[in-house]
């Protein structure tokens, strides 16, 4: 609630500059024509409170409702009726302050001297025009920031779901494997694997964790890895963290060490290998993985790349331009390197 408030307070900063603009840009018309300083302030201001609740209608009411059901058309209309309506405001006290010339309260000004009505209703209906495209502006521009972020947080959303159940179908995959030779094993991964089930439960939907926590969660992974591939490979990590608290998005680096595991050589005579290097100093993380191929002819697969592709997607929408990814491959390895400035 209390963010909300702030928000809402930044938000109006900008109208209230378009307030204070349109108030002093009226102040100038009639401050030359008048030898009254308290006519000249007091014009403006009394024009500008009665157009104040009608234009903030239109653009707080009726220009978000128009973007939403995406009624251009209507809200045309809607803006010269209330264009209009504010320009009569502005012609009604023009009139006033003439009547009051005319009684003496004020000394006569040249600028209230009304001489031809219909003239003056005519060039009324600019400014109302003016009035309501200040702050519609303004408040079309807020409404555009909104909705992009609202896009990118779906996308990232989107993003981080479409890697959950592609990992949890790994997950549960391995186990039912090893539930047919090594029941033991079996439950003792499980035991493993709900640690790192839980880790995305409560910390997958979040938008940022603390690199102590996903960098655990990826040590949880690579172990469960390890015992379920036994000697058949050799895994080397190196972690280097400056500031253990420092927050990064969730689940960012585990589909790079998915794919190792998943294409690196593995098989009772062809040992692989995969070098793991995480490093984190002040605002930059630099990550790299390495992994051995086979040189057995394998059969590829249309299916693969999706994790990669989301990956490279949200790196895009969480740090554009901040960012280097560069991914080599040979006949006998595979490298990925990513390095980011936070």
């Amino acid at each position: 609630m209390l963010l909300r408030i702030k928000n809402r307070i930044k938000e109006n900063y900008a109208i209230l500059a378009c307030w204070t603009m349109l108030f002093f840009a009226l102040w100038l018309q009639v401050i030359p024509d008048t030898g009254s300083l308290t006519e000249a302030t007091l014009y403006p201001f009394l024009t500008l409170l009665s157009v104040f609740p009608i234009t903030t209608y239109l653009s707080e009411t009726l220009l978000p409702k128009a973007i939403r059901q995406k009624a251009a058309g209507t809200f045309v209309l809607q803006f010269l009726g209330f264009s209009i309506l504010a320009g009569m405001v502005r012609f009604f006290y023009l009139y006033l302050f003439a009547f009051l010339e005319g009684r003496g309260v004020f000394p006569l000004s040249e600028y209230f001297n009304i001489k031809a009505p219909a003239y003056y209703l005519l060039v009324s209906i600019p400014t109302g025009i003016a009035i309501n495209l200040c702050i519609c502006g303004v408040r079309f521009f807020q409404e555009n920031l909104k909705l992009k972020k609202a896009l990118v947080e779906y996308q990232l959303r989107t993003l981080q779901h479409q890697v959950t159940p592609h990992f949890m179908f790994n997950v549960l995959n391995h186990i039912h494997i090893l539930m047919q030779t090594d029941v033991a094993l079996a439950s003792d991964l499980l035991i493993k694997y709900s640690e790192i089930l839980r880790y995305q439960l409560y910390n997958g939907d979040k938008q940022n964790v603390t690199l102590e926590q996903d960098v655990q969660f990826l040590k949880d992974f690579i172990a469960v890895e390890e015992i379920r591939w036994e000697d058949k490979l050799t895994v080397s990590c190196s972690w280097k963290i400056a500031d253990p608290k420092k927050e990064i998005p969730a689940l960012l680096f585990i589909t790079f060490i998915e794919n190792t595991f998943k294409h690196v050589s593995k098989s009772d005579f062809e040992k692989g290998y995969i070098h793991i290097n995480f490093e984190q100093t002040d605002n930059t993380i630099s990550f790299y993985v390495e992994n051995s191929k086979s040189t057995l002819p394998v059969k590829k697969k249309n299916t693969g790349g999706v994790g990669l592709k989301n990956i490279k997607e949200r790196l895009e929408i969480l740090y554009f331009g901040k960012y280097d990814l560069s991914v080599e491959e040979t006949d006998r390895v595979y490298q990925t390197k990513l390095v980011i400035q936070l």
